[in-house]
């Protein structure tokens, strides 16, 4: 070995044993200090359900009354997502969150995702002017709820077949994309 690599090789090793050396006199080198969070004290199981006034400052409290609104009259001015619902059955209250957000609705078949969630957003949407776009797989939003957005709300309801695009485009075909109830000759 060169003297340059013993030099080189002492250096190392000397800094190696003095970083050692500060760690072990400075105390900070066992866990012996560290405070143990216990349960409750912020590392685990804190969280909770809201209660009455937390729900009440967080969500706008908006009467849900579909006739009403599909007449025109007592139309929300409040756009949002609708979480969920107090009240008896002609008393009905939507929990709108009016903040900008997304939603993921996940739930096991049968449960209930379109009926009990779906259908009030969508009715609440079209009640409250928003703009939105509806993926449906299996036809039942756009025979559902495409008729009454068309009839009562006004909405352009633009109905796109994916299991049938070039059925859309031929010559001489009328369009199913277009409003809802009215076919749209082709311009091509």
């Amino acid at each position: 070995m060169t003297p340059q690599t013993i030099m080189l090789i002492l250096l190392a090793g000397g800094m190696l044993l003095l970083i050692a050396a500060a760690t072990h006199f400075s105390g900070s080198g066992n866990l012996d200090n560290i405070k143990s969070k216990t349960v409750g004290d912020g590392q685990h199981g804190t969280a909770r359900w809201a209660n009455k006034k937390e729900i009440q400052q967080t969500y706008q409290h908006i009467p849900f009354h579909v006739g009403e609104w599909r007449s025109g009259k007592n139309l929300p001015r409040k756009q949002g997502l609708v979480l969920g619902c107090v009240g008896k059955k002609n008393a009905v209250t939507a929990l709108v969150d009016v903040d900008d957000i997304h939603c993921l609705m996940i739930g096991a078949s049968g449960v209930g995702k379109t009926a009990f969630f779906l259908y009030p957003n969508m009715e609440y949407a079209c009640a409250s002017g928003m703009s939105f776009l509806a993926l449906d797989t299996k036809g039942d939003l756009a025979r559902n709820y495409g008729a009454v957005a068309l009839q009562h709300y006004g909405y352009k309801v633009a109905v796109i077949d994916l299991r049938n695009p070039r059925g859309l485009l031929r010559p001489g075909r009328e369009l199913r994309v277009g409003s809802l109830g009215t076919n749209q000759k082709d311009p091509l």
